[in-house]
């Protein structure tokens, strides 16, 4: 497995938007996808849940975690023309956008 975690900063009149974009948009897109295994959209903590506790810095404040069987199969859904569709919306909303990959070295089974 492997998992793709991209960084995105919304503004805050964007928030809503883009957290409904996620879920309209980008989901049905991924599910369509061969080797797609799940996602999810985290929502970093306000600001003074992050300060007690002690959470490290950070200028994003979504991220998008994308989990996939093969990275073959990630960078086919990076070509696809639902990615061609999603990938705008989601970016496009964002100040800044990130990413990293990473090769699942162990997980608990849920995924």
């Amino acid at each position: 497995m492997m998992l793709l975690q991209i960084y995105f900063d919304v503004s805050p009149e964007k928030a809503r938007a883009f957290e409904q974009m996620y879920r309209d948009t980008y989901v049905p897109a991924l599910k369509k996808q061969q080797g797609y295994l799940s996602s999810s959209l985290l929502r970093l903590f306000p600001p003074h849940i992050a300060k007690e506790i002690e959470a490290a810095a950070t200028e994003f404040n979504y991220q998008m975690e994308l989990v996939f069987d093969t990275e073959e199969n990630r960078r086919r859904w990076a070509a696809s023309e639902e990615h061609r569709i999603a990938w705008p919306q989601a970016s496009g909303m964002a100040r800044n956008v990130a990413w990293r990959g990473f090769d699942v070295a162990g997980s608990d089974g849920a995924i």
